[in-house]
């Protein structure tokens, strides 16, 4: 390990992920297409349900579709899903991930400005920050059906970038998924890893600038360096 100056430095936005970065709803979904598969009489294996995080509502289903093969009712799961995932949430709520609401403060108190891009459709959102209670905390939220293309398009980065008035390479992005690092950065973000669930996948050490366990970690990063570990290099984009 060596001792270098913040790479956060000079960076004038952040941009945040929502589904398994900000708030722990991944479990809720796993919950939901299981369950609704298993009304219509498929089971969907946990591992595959895993490789559909960050992925938009639509890829989801094609997904599920594709796997389920003919004569599968999607229309049916999905609105068993929707039914089990609303239930769901109503009752036991979402939490925030570790470190999530000290790093929002962190910003708050740099008056530093940030956003939610997620892949979610707005009424989704809605709901997720609303149970999660985080609606406060963002004033400015960019979803899926309010750009063209999804992630791992660029669209809703830059979108956010525009939103906020900063340029793309000097947004901060958080993500926690290769669908999502890999749309932070295709749009010229700085893109960080929060991974401490799982090994990164080849993809995602190689788009990530940076690489780290929790959102706890990006405030010190920020105000004091980083040992810089030489097995994670930080690549250009």
């Amino acid at each position: 390990m060596r001792r270098t100056d913040s790479p956060l430095t000079g960076l004038k936005a952040a941009i945040l992920d929502m589904d398994g970065l900000a708030i722990d709803t991944e479990a809720t979904y796993v919950a939901a297409w299981r369950g609704a598969a298993a009304a219509l009489g498929f089971e969907l294996d946990e591992a595959f349900c895993q490789s559909l995080f960050g992925c938009h509502a639509e890829a989801v289903k094609r997904r599920i579709g594709d796997c389920a093969g003919p004569g599968f009712d999607l229309r049916r799961f999905d609105a068993l899903a929707t039914r089990i995932w609303r239930r769901h949430v109503e009752t036991h709520g979402i939490a925030a991930m570790p470190g999530l609401e000290n790093l929002l403060r962190f910003f708050r108190e740099r008056n530093l400005p940030y956003a939610l891009a997620t892949n979610s459709e707005a009424r989704f959102a809605a709901i997720c920050l609303d149970r999660s209670g985080l609606t406060r905390w963002f004033p400015l939220i960019v979803t899926r059906d309010q750009v063209a293309e999804g992630k791992p398009a660029p669209d809703l980065y830059l979108e956010a970038a525009r939103r906020l008035g900063v340029e793309p390479d000097q947004c901060l992005a958080l993500e926690d998924s290769e669908t999502g690092i890999e749309s932070a950065a295709s749009a010229g973000t700085f893109a960080i890893l929060v991974n401490g669930r799982r090994k990164a996948s080849p993809r995602e050490r190689c788009l990530a600038r940076l690489r780290v366990a929790s959102l706890q970690e990006i405030p010190p990063l920020w105000n004091q360096g980083t040992a810089a570990d030489e097995t994670c290099p930080r690549l250009s984009v």
